[in-house]
C-alpha cells in the first residue's frame, strides 16, 4: 500500500468561537488525486493553508510527507508545489523569467533552473510565449504558467486551490490534460473545487 503523503485526524481551525474547519479526517496516499468539494466558505482554502504549513491548526493531527505541519513549516513547503486561487505571477517579468527567478529561490543552480524552465515551458505549452510579458497572456495561459512555476522544485505534492475558476471550457480542458500528465508521473494532487465534474475527475 502506498505511503500516506497527507494524514489528518480531527483537524480543526478556529478563529475565536468560529470553527472554519471542524474536526475533519482524511488520508491522502502517494500518487493519489484528492479533491475538497464544497461551496465558498466551506473551509477548503483554510484546509489547504494548513496543509501548506502557512496556517497553524488549532486542534487535531496533521502530517504532511511524514512531518507535523505545525512544527516543520519550512521543510514541508520546500517539498510542495502550490498553485493559489489567484495567480500571483510577477507581471514585470517575462514568462520564462518567472520560472527562472522562482527556481533560484530554492537555491537551484543556474544550469538546473535553465534546464527545468525549458522542460516546463514545453509541458505547459508555452514555448512560443517564453519571451512574452505575463500581462499579455490569456487566463488559461497564466494558470498553466502558475502550475509550471509550482513544479520548478520537483514537488512530491501539488496543492491547487480552485485551479480552473474563471477559465473557459477549452482552457479548463487543456489544464486538466496537464494535471492528468502530472498524475501519470506519480505526483500527488490535492485540489479544491466547487465544480462537481472536477471532483469526479
Amino acid at each position: 500500500m502506498p505511503e500516506s503523503h497527507i494524514f489528518a485526524e480531527g483537524l480543526t481551525k478556529r478563529y475565536g468561537d468560529f470553527a472554519a474547519v471542524d474536526g475533519i479526517d482524511f488520508d491522502i496516499k502517494a500518487g493519489e488525486s484528492f479533491g475538497f468539494l464544497g461551496p465558498n466558505g466551506a473551509g477548503k482554502s483554510t484546509t489547504m493553508r494548513m496543509i501548506a504549513a502557512t496556517s497553524l491548526r488549532t486542534e487535531g493531527r496533521l502530517e504532511v510527507l511524514g512531518l507535523d505541519a505545525n512544527e516543520n513549516g519550512p521543510e514541508i513547503r520546500s517539498m510542495l508545489g502550490i498553485v493559489p486561487q489567484a495567480d500571483n505571477l510577477d507581471e514585470e517579468l517575462r514568462v520564462r523569467e518567472n520560472l527562472y527567478v522562482y527556481g533560484r529561490y530554492f537555491g537551484l543552480s543556474r544550469a538546473v533552473v535553465n534546464e527545468r524552465a525549458d522542460a516546463l515551458l514545453e509541458f505547459a505549452q508555452l514555448v512560443e510565449k517564453k519571451k512574452a510579458r505575463v500581462d499579455a497572456l490569456s487566463g488559461g495561459m497564466k494558470r498553466r504558467l502558475t502550475i509550471a512555476r509550482a513544479l520548478m522544485n520537483e514537488p512530491k505534492v501539488m496543492l491547487l486551490d480552485e485551479p480552473t475558476t474563471g477559465l473557459d471550457p477549452q482552457a479548463r480542458h487543456v489544464l486538466w490534460d496537464r494535471l492528468f500528465r502530472l498524475k501519470e508521473r506519480g505526483t500527488t494532487l490535492v485540489l479544491t473545487t466547487h465544480y462537481m465534474d472536477e471532483a469526479e475527475q
